[in-house]
């Protein structure tokens, strides 16, 4: 099955939340797409910070489970597409994989604010702005 990679910076808060209310959503099912996750600038093994999980789970997503990985050429090449939540991001993925620009785009038009280090309810906007972008991933994508 081929791959939707979720991009963020850490791959503990934005991408995680996108990766698992893919899964919620029935992304998985609807466009053929195995969704993951991957980071910029991050360490392998990390947990989704807490209040990401929480605010995927009161959408609907369990996030509880994920570790942190750090996106490779590899996972570029293989994947079918490449969402990332910034056009910092966008711009990063096509400068390390130009290879892949081809099927790098944003989640949204305008940049998922980074809910790290914030309160409760900064994460349930962004997890809001996530869900509505990765709801338009599916309706495009889906069969």
């Amino acid at each position: 099955m081929d791959h939707i990679i979720f991009i963020c910076t850490g791959n503990t808060c934005r991408s995680p939340m996108a990766e698992g209310l893919f899964r919620a959503r029935g992304g998985e099912e609807q466009t053929g797409l195995a969704a993951a996750s991957a980071g910029l600038f991050t360490q392998d093994g990390i947990p989704a910070s807490e209040n990401a999980v929480t605010a995927a789970k009161e959408l609907g997503a369990d996030i509880s489970a994920h570790r942190s990985r750090m996106l490779t050429h590899e996972m570029a090449q293989n994947a079918r597409y490449l969402v990332c939540m910034t056009g910092a991001h966008y711009d990063r993925v096509c400068e390390l994989f130009p290879d892949c620009a081809d099927k790098v785009f944003t989640l949204t038009q305008r940049d998922v604010s980074d809910p790290f280090g914030g309160d409760l309810d900064t994460y349930r906007r962004a997890a809001a702005e996530i869900d509505a972008g990765v709801r338009s991933i599916i309706g495009r994508l889906g069969a």
